[in-house]
């Protein structure tokens, strides 16, 4: 963790050489100029108030598989890590949680929305095309995520009749009425409306610091990942291939590089660099994340990493060696610190402020696995393998063919083999390729063989981001958490839980809770 005199010092805050530049630029809190906008510039300014300042990692990864027990090392002493792991609803007292996120939601959708209106009033100059592409886009972005939090997920039998969030269109400053709630499918589509409207207004140019904006490549990297959710597996596809291009996919992350650094300060400054060739867009957020890592019950440790996320064998080999250093400890909470806490100072004197993390939820790396996902569905194997053994290339791992991803995956227990080849096979199921229940068609044979491979490489990509929860929702994996004291919990198929509860602030201006709790 940092030192306390480095904690305290802003020039640590700006990531060093420059990799977020000015630090009260990104990290300090945008005037609310509302009332105001009466210019170009103060609504381009406005936009920078639009992107999530939270993100959903705090409260749904440690609902996911990737989570252990560590019962006999810490103190059962942070509610918020304690819900997650049990899957109850949310008591609203944790930073990082799901009150909190709503709120954000909320808010984020208002100043795109007042952005949206703005232009609007100014009669829709063209010089205001990009900012109205880049406030549908923020838009799209905060209600894709809300919703994947708060419904189902996204699938073509049941989502026309699952609760999904509210979508507004218009601004508004605080949500004291009861609002409908729309059906998923209904999000989804209004969702991709502002997807399709925005993209072509979208202007690079337009900003000082495009990695903290939805440049092009950021916007179709959040297109492909919302068409793969919108089971669309096609378009996904296409616009990853705007993302990627056709041919050798360039500018991975190197993690090559990563190997020479000597603390995790400088992992994690390396992760975040706008520089770096791999990250397509970064977001600001004001967190407590990464302290779960390191110091609460409930988290990833030696015994996960070494069989199911970074430490575990695969196609790629043995194990990635460039994860081979861990922080932490092998008997307790284990982590890579892609993440970090940056804590900027807002009263001197008092020694007070506001910490940060800064995420990359669009990457070449993710891109990459979304597309191999679309290729799977849409049986492009060879495509799929070329993808996933890009990607395994990049992170020190071998190359692998289609058939041979497909045989690593597939799990047949047969009675009458030798015991240690049906533990093996068990090991394998409980692990990293968990029986598959989406509710939309995959094929038996090579399909349903090949979906562990992209599930499991992109479960060691996002850890600790939280986003292997969509996966366990959209493709049904129940999961169980052991307590250290021998008793299991297992979060079925269609679990009620998987749609997080509305917050009880929300509920009780009369918003539709999700039924079950």
């Amino acid at each position: 963790m940092y030192t306390m005199k480095r904690l305290y010092r802003m020039a640590g805050l700006c990531l060093l050489a420059g990799a977020l530049g000015s630090c009260n630029r990104y990290l300090d809190t945008m005037p609310d100029t509302r009332t105001e906008l009466n210019r170009a510039d103060k609504i381009e300014r406005l936009l920078v108030s639009a992107y999530p300042t939270l993100l959903p990692m705090g409260f749904t990864e440690n609902r996911t598989d990737n989570v252990e027990d560590n019962g006999r090392l810490f103190e059962d002493n942070h509610i918020g890590n304690h819900e997650a792991f049990f899957w109850e609803s949310s008591s609203g007292t944790a930073w990082d949680d799901e009150t909190n996120f709503w709120s954000t939601c909320y808010s984020m959708v208002g100043t795109a929305n007042q952005a949206l209106k703005s232009i609007e009033e100014l009669g829709n100059p063209k010089e205001l095309e990009a900012a109205r592409g880049e406030a549908l886009l923020c838009r799209a972005y905060t209600n894709f995520i809300w919703v994947n939090v708060f419904g189902q997920a996204y699938n073509g039998r049941t989502s026309d009749k699952d609760l999904g969030i509210p979508y507004f269109t218009k601004p508004e400053t605080k949500l004291e009425r009861a609002v409908p709630r729309l059906s998923v499918a209904k999000v989804y589509e209004l969702i991709a409306k502002d997807i399709e409207e925005g993209i072509p207004l979208i202007n690079d140019d337009r900003y000082s610091k495009p990695i903290f904006h939805f440049t092009t490549r950021a916007a179709k990297a959040f297109a492909t990942q919302f068409y793969l959710y919108y089971e669309k597996w096609d378009k996904a596809k296409q616009y990853a291939d705007e993302v990627l291009g056709t041919g050798a996919v360039s500018n991975l992350r190197d993690m090559s590089k990563y190997d020479k650094l000597t603390n995790a300060d400088e992992i994690c400054h390396a992760y975040i660099r706008d520089d770096e060739p791999a990250n397509l867009m970064l977001i600001v957020t004001r967190s407590l994340w990464v302290r779960a890592l390191t110091s609460y019950r409930y988290a990833h440790n030696g015994h996960v990493a070494s069989t199911q996320t970074y430490r575990s064998p695969g196609p790629w080999g043995r194990y990635f060696p460039v994860y081979d250093r861990l922080f932490g400890s092998n008997n307790g909470a284990l982590y890579y610190p892609k993440y970090r806490e940056l804590f900027e100072i807002t009263d001197v004197v008092a020694r007070t402020g506001q910490p940060h993390v800064v995420a990359f939820p669009f990457t070449v790396d993710r891109v990459l696995l979304w597309r191999a996902e679309a290729r799977v569905m849409l049986s492009d194997f060879d495509g799929a393998a070329s993808d996933l053994s890009a990607w395994y290339v990049s992170k020190k791992g071998q190359a692998a063919t289609a058939q041979q991803i497909s045989d690593y995956y597939n799990v047949v227990i047969n009675p009458t083999d030798p015991d240690d080849v049906r533990e093996a096979m068990i090991r394998k199921q409980e692990t990293v390729s968990k029986p598959l229940h989406p509710k939309f068609d995959i094929a038996a044979g090579m399909q349903t063989n090949m979906m562990p491979a992209v599930l499991h490489a992109r479960r060691i990509l996002s850890m600790h981001d939280g986003t292997r929860w969509d996966d366990i929702k959209r493709y049904g994996i129940e999961i169980t958490h052991k307590l250290y004291t021998g008793e299991t919990m297992t979060l079925k198929t269609d679990d009620h839980r998987r749609a997080l509860q509305i917050p009880a602030s929300i509920r009780s201006v009369g918003v539709e809770p999700n039924p079950g709790y």
